[in-house]
């Protein structure tokens, strides 16, 4: 008989040995005994965790003939034939290679044939995200309403790439990573039922080598089995797979914790001469950082991480070596090395470089290792069994950095501590004649030719940059001033080496764009900004006026007073005239002669009426 893999053979028959997903294995049986089974499952969840398992025994379980508590027995016809694979009423297919449309219209056909030996016809689609939109689309009419006696069972380890169509059609089983210590128990049985010794040390390094996978675990036993015979301990483990003892997993964090860069290389040289691969020691470091990080701020460590008791009493008394800052560098620089690590010709170097780098944080200026140095002085400061001596001479060097270090975090700055004095400023370099020609005092100002030219520079580089972008796409991020023959682009310092050279290379065609786009004879120089005197450098901003200009701005202003006031007088005498008119309109209103010659409209009676009266009249009524 072929040999048969150990994950095979001992694969689960039953809903009670499934290991780790009690959740899921009660609710089917229910679900069984009840006799409430479901059209469409979905079970999600990584390798290795007994989905497609889970699958093949709810397809016995649904049609046995002698169930008992919701689990097949395994020994009735119909469960026998399920196992052999002599009853088709049960069909497995596999997405990932079978993923097109055609496949799912297959099946959509054959459900319409009624189940010739079991009660319910059920279909296993594993790793289902991979069917094409198109088979998605002909499969979900069919998975809402199917065919009576027809299951649907959807395996997958990536659920969000199930559309949701399809997710709200079935019910979904979430399968948990298994704990090490059930994975610990189901090797057990195995290993004893075909007569294996393998130590409880060689348990957990496989339990955590299988990181949530009972198959992972299994195939790891199975090859050290093979390699070390019936008997396995811990040591077999390391050597066979070429991972990093637990020992020498301490003797690195120990070095670091020190700073011991010698020890450092030597456990490296060491463990790359015992055939250990630097990857799998950098993955085993950092599980031990988080060991050390949970015992140094949980009270309960031990229910987070799985080793025996002499094992925790170790990382506890290790994690008082670090500070928090510290395991959180550690953990960042030795990932970033292992994702260096894959495209590096030497990987080994990249790996030496970041363990001394964790020993040595004053080689390091990023804000992580400032903060890391920040907590290792306070701690020899405020931790020392001697009390501070301001006057002394160590402590005041310890403070001064202390003070340095301080103030380079609140100004987000990670340059290192300078301890000496400070360097003479350097000499100002003069600009050459041929680079910078001034325009004399007395003709420079705002209306100056360059001086406007310099003003709308952005104006002037958006038309250039809309007649050929990549030519001055150089010319972007310089600084801009101007002598007396055009503008002039001073080249930043940290991008020389590419705008400088793009941009001195094509100088021709951008001086001839620019005096295209200016419509000027002007002309753009090119400089290097630590070879420009900055004392040279111009505003056109903050220029003075012309005085000509001034003039004209104050001729302006009184000649837009003056039209102020003749506004107002016209003003005025259009309301007089109006006033003029209208009084005159009121005054002959009555009597208004059709002629200049005409005699009045009062006739002669009513004007010797209107006489009498006023002879009438008192005089002291005239003077009312």
């Amino acid at each position: 008989m072929a040999h048969q893999a150990i994950y095979r053979k001992w694969r689960p028959l039953n809903f009670n040995d499934i290991v780790g997903q009690e959740h899921i294995t009660r609710t089917l049986k229910n679900q069984i005994s009840r006799g409430t089974v479901g059209h469409a499952y979905l079970f999600c969840g990584t390798r290795g965790t007994g989905k497609t398992t889970c699958a093949k025994v709810l397809s016995r379980a649904v049609n046995c003939l002698n169930p008992k508590d919701g689990n097949p027995c395994n020994e009735c016809e119909v469960c026998r034939g399920i196992l052999d694979g002599s009853i088709m009423d049960v069909t497995e297919m596999d997405a990932a290679s079978n993923n097109g449309v055609e496949d799912i219209r297959d099946i959509i056909e054959d459900i319409n044939y009624v189940a010739s030996n079991t009660k319910y016809t059920v279909y296993i689609i594993d790793e289902v995200h991979m069917l094409s939109t198109s088979a998605f689309n002909a499969l979900l009419k069919t998975l809402e309403e199917p065919p009576e006696n027809v299951v649907f069972i959807l395996a997958t380890t990536e659920a969000h790439k199930v559309p949701q169509t399809i997710l709200s059609r079935c019910q979904r089983f979430d399968f948990k990573r298994i704990r090490n210590e059930d994975i610990v128990v189901r090797m057990k049985e195995i290993a004893h039922a075909d007569g294996y010794d393998i130590t409880d040390d060689a348990y957990r390094i496989l339990a955590s080598l299988a990181e949530g996978s009972m198959r992972d675990g299994l195939s790891i036993m199975e090859r050290v089995i093979s390699a070390c015979g019936n008997k396995v301990s811990a040591e077999d483990i390391t050597s066979t797979l070429g991972i990093s003892s637990s020992d020498t997993v301490y003797s690195l964090a120990d070095a670091i914790a020190m700073g011991d860069t010698s020890s450092v290389i030597s456990i490296i040289d060491r463990a790359v001469s015992d055939g250990k691969e630097l990857t799998q020691l950098a993955s085993s470091m950092l599980s031990h950082l988080r060991s050390l990080m949970i015992c140094k701020v949980s009270d309960k460590p031990e229910a987070m991480i799985d080793c025996d008791a002499d094992t925790l009493v170790k990382l506890k008394a290790q994690s008082e070596k670090f500070s928090f800052e510290r395991l959180d560098r550690a953990s960042a620089v030795i990932s970033q090395a292992m994702a260096d690590a894959r495209v590096a010709s030497s990987s080994r170097i990249v790996y030496e470089l970041a363990y001394i780098k964790l020993a040595r944080p004053e080689t390091d200026s990023s804000p992580k290792a400032v903060m890391d140095r920040l907590v290792t002085v306070e701690t020899k400061l405020f931790t020392s069994d001697t009390p501070i001596q301001p006057v002394s001479v160590d402590n005041g060097d310890i403070l001064r950095r202390l003070e340095a270090v301080e103030e380079t975090l609140k100004n987000g700055v990670t340059a290192r501590v300078e301890e000496t004095e400070p360097e003479p400023m350097p000499e100002i370099i003069k600009t050459s004649a041929r680079m910078f020609v001034p325009i004399p005092e007395e003709e420079l100002n705002r209306d100056y030719p360059t001086a406007v030219l310099a003003r709308n520079w952005e104006k002037t580089f958006d038309l250039m940059m809309r007649r050929d972008t990549p030519l001055v796409m150089p010319l972007k991020n310089c600084v801009v001033t101007f002598d007396k023959e055009g503008l002039i682009l001073l080249v930043p310092e940290d991008r020389k080496g590419f705008t400088q050279r793009t941009a001195m290379s094509n100088i021709d065609s951008i001086r001839s764009l620019f005096k295209k786009v200016t419509n000027s004879d002007y002309t753009i120089k090119i400089i290097r900004r630590n070879e420009f005197d900055p004392r040279n450098v111009l505003n056109p901003f903050t220029l003075p006026k012309a005085e000509k200009q001034e003039q004209k701005e104050e001729t302006a202003s009184q000649n837009e007073a003056e039209v102020q006031k003749e506004d107002k007088l016209d003003t005025f005498f259009e309301q007089f005239e109006s006033i003029i008119t209208d009084g005159d309109k009121f005054a002959l209103l009555n009597d208004t002669p059709t002629d200049p010659g005409e005699q009045s409209s009062f006739d002669d009676d009513e004007r010797e009426e209107f006489l009498d009266e006023k002879e009438i009249m008192t005089d002291d009524e005239e003077d009312v």
